[in-house]
């Protein structure tokens, strides 16, 4: 079971949270302290003192954490001519198996297109389709570039939250 665990200036705070809520990151922010995912929890000695989890896995479970973060920025996807495809694996698989059909029945429209957003839509174009495709993809590589820039900030130790505030997404 992974473990939300508080830390603040480099130091354990002696919380541990087994479930991840909105209100406990809101929480903890506001405090100026930084949460993370461990795989123990982690007791105190004879003395009350917490073991610290050390640089290394506060590193890895940050940059765990960075990549669903980009993960969730990629599904939110692209809006073309104001109908939203999500960018999520499945959806990503979805346009290409529609676009590979459509090509092969030598067509230019769908005659009932559902979106990202459950609308449906008559007629719908072929090209934007392709558009969106495309749009997803060169997101989606915009987005690997933020996540490998920001792991190379975590790694060397000038990125240690991953508030708002520290991290944005192109």
């Amino acid at each position: 079971m992974k473990l939300l665990t508080v830390i603040k200036n480099g130091q354990f705070t002696g919380t541990q949270y087994e479930q991840d809520s909105d209100a406990i990151r809101a929480h903890h922010a506001s405090q100026g302290e930084m949460l993370v995912f461990l795989d123990y929890r982690l007791t105190a000695n004879e003395d009350g003192d917490y073991g610290v989890p050390s640089v290394g896995e506060i590193r890895q479970a940050l940059i765990t954490q960075l990549t669903a973060a980009r993960k969730e920025q990629e599904q939110q996807g692209v809006v073309i001519n104001g109908i939203r495809y999500a960018g999520d694996p499945g959806n990503r698989q979805t346009l290409q198996e529609a676009i590979t059909y459509l090509e092969d029945a030598g067509l230019t429209e769908f005659p009932t297109w559902k979106d990202s957003d459950d609308v449906f839509h008559a007629d719908h174009p072929l090209a934007d389709v392709k558009d969106a495709a495309r749009a997803i993809g060169a997101r989606r590589s915009q987005l690997i570039a933020a996540e490998g820039e920001y792991a190379a900030q975590i790694i060397a130790g000038t990125l240690t939250d991953l508030t708002e505030t520290e991290v944005v997404w192109p």
